[in-house]
């Protein structure tokens, strides 16, 4: 009889930095995988707690999943959007490059 085997876990990549993420360090938020060091806010580099980020969805189609601060006055969530995007660019974030679907 020949039951389950122990096999390793499939490892995800970070939504972030795109390495691969081990299951003590990974954290999930708004259903995407990243490393517990890698959730700050990417307007000012504040450490992030899931509850008090806010991601700019119009972002994701571009530059991937990107959250900001959310729970203080005058919070980088309200950043207008053009220096949000300028933020990204002197980051050297660019924009994701898609992989043509095969035939």
């Amino acid at each position: 009889m020949q039951f389950g085997t122990a096999a390793d876990p499939v490892l995800e990549e970070c939504a972030f930095c795109g390495e691969k993420v081990t299951l003590t360090d990974r954290m999930m938020v708004d259903r995407e995988t990243i490393h517990k060091n890698c959730f700050n806010c990417c307007f000012c580099d504040a450490k992030l707690q899931a509850g008090a980020a806010a991601m700019e969805l119009s972002f994701y189609n571009r530059y991937g999943p990107r959250w900001y601060c959310s729970a203080h006055a005058g919070s980088c969530a309200m950043t207008p959007m053009s220096q949000k995007e300028a933020k990204l660019k002197e980051k050297g974030i660019n924009v994701k490059k898609f992989k043509k679907a095969k035939k």
